[in-house]
């Protein structure tokens, strides 16, 4: 039997777990450890948010600019530079974890620069392209 404590968000809960894999001879049961009400036990403070954000190797993202939500590869980019665009509308196709996600246009806008293209790897935060 193991005593843990396992933090779901800035929640902390302590259990005690058994290791069903062991080999060993079964023991006599030991005391359940006392319930602690989730209020009572010592949670860490949330750590401050930090003074730097990720950003793409680019120049800083302009106010218009549609970055990367998670990190992947570009799939498909539906648009190019001067297309105009509407709220809502597919710009590109980033797979990441196996899954394709469609990037859509966060406003209406005229795509004035376009920073990937299939095929290219992208970090959280990297600016995809920039709407004007």
């Amino acid at each position: 039997m193991r005593h843990l404590r396992i933090t779901i968000g800035n929640r902390s809960y302590e259990v005690t777990v058994e290791d069903l894999t062991e080999q060993s001879a079964p023991s006599a049961p030991s005391a359940p450890a006392p319930a602690i009400p989730p209020a009572a036990v010592p949670t860490r403070a949330p750590a401050p948010a930090a003074a730097t954000t990720t950003q793409s190797p680019q120049a800083p993202p302009a106010s218009g600019a549609v970055t990367s939500p998670m990190a992947g590869s570009i799939l498909v980019v539906h648009v190019s530079a001067g297309d105009q665009v509407k709220q809502g509308q597919a710009l590109l196709v980033l797979e990441a974890m196996k899954m394709e996600n469609q990037i859509a246009a966060p406003c209406d806008g005229t795509v004035s620069r376009l920073d990937v293209s299939p095929g290219d790897s992208v970090a959280e935060g990297h600016v995809l392209l920039v709407l004007e």
